[in-house]
């Protein structure tokens, strides 16, 4: 209950105009609990120097290739992707199936065949 400050009268918490004498009812204010700030350990505000980076370390030896492998381009020594694309062949049906039978084209778009590309300077190896 909030008693008026005009008249003095009891009022419920909820209501903002007092119901006896029509004055407005200020809002009591709430006590609020303050933290204090603590900026983190690292951060904008901290003046440290950044954190010593690793310098780049070259993959395991499992991952480095077959021994005696070269990239004919690039002399990198691991081994080549294997990708799958649609080979020319395919195309041709494709688009030939297209003008003759249409609901039949897609047959042309399963036919793949792998080709093998350096991982690093990403040249078609065949």
């Amino acid at each position: 209950m909030t008693p008026c400050r005009n008249c003095g009268q009891l009022n419920d918490d909820a209501v903002r105009i007092c119901r006896y004498c029509g004055a407005g009812l200020a809002p009591q204010p709430q006590a609020t609990q303050q933290r204090d700030y603590t900026p983190p350990p690292y951060g904008w505000a901290d003046s440290s120097p950044l954190p010593a980076t690793q310098p780049y370390a070259a993959p395991p030896a499992a991952a480095a290739g077959a021994a005696g492998y070269r990239c004919p381009r690039c002399n990198a020594s691991y081994l080549p992707i294997v990708e799958k694309k649609i080979s020319s062949e395919g195309m041709l049906i494709f688009i030939l199936l297209l003008f003759f039978c249409f609901p039949l084209c897609w047959i042309g778009l399963l036919m793949k065949q792998e080709s093998r590309v350096c991982p690093v300077c990403h040249a078609n190896l065949g």
